[in-house]
């Protein structure tokens, strides 16, 4: 049997109407899977404690305290303390991870090293370039290192999303605890 035109036009407006489908369908189900955006107000609070039993001759520690994506990514550098009047590579090397992944912001975010004790930072949810993340999972880290004493890393996964929450994060060597809290600012 031969096509009829109008035949012809059914299968011509099934197969644009194909063609239009598969190409909204992706973007559709691109935007319904996009991770929903930090919301803005919201906050996580960083705190910290570097040693406060700390003797001998130790000087006071070179500290990084960061954001990483869950498959390692820098995000944002919340604070970096190393000694102003005289940056030395040597020791600035000894945060290793923040090094590797952060080097170039050193003169950006920096600010002076302080005495042993509890500290606190916050994150707005931005990244290192201004703009607010998704919600989902992150790592927290704070890292030391001392000239004459130890390196220190406590790196622990979190997920941020819309509830509040408070998590003790753990020690090590001279870190003597971190915990973080999620939520209104």
């Amino acid at each position: 049997m031969t096509p009829t035109r109008r035949s012809v036009l059914r299968s011509l407006a099934a197969s644009a109407a194909a063609l239009t489908l598969g190409r909204l369908t992706p973007a559709l189900a691109a935007n319904a899977s996009a991770p929903a955006r930090w919301r803005a107000g919201q906050t996580l609070d960083v705190t910290f404690t570097v040693a406060t039993q700390a003797g001998g001759r130790v000087k006071r520690p070179y500290v990084a305290v960061y954001i990483e994506d869950a498959q390692g990514a820098a995000v944002r550098t919340l604070t970096v303390w190393v000694q102003q009047t005289r940056r030395n590579p040597r020791w600035l090397a000894e945060l290793r991870r923040w090094t590797r992944l952060n080097a170039g912001l050193v003169d950006t975010v920096s600010s002076a090293t302080r005495n042993p004790g509890t500290y606190a930072v916050a994150w707005d949810g931005k990244n290192d370039q201004g703009a607010l993340v998704a919600q989902g999972a992150y790592y927290v880290i704070v890292e030391t290192a001392r000239e004459h004493g130890p390196y220190s890393l406590v790196r622990e996964k979190l997920t941020v999303g819309s509830s509040p929450f408070t998590r003790s994060l753990g020690t090590n060597n001279d870190i003597e605890g971190v915990s973080v809290r999620f939520g209104a600012a």
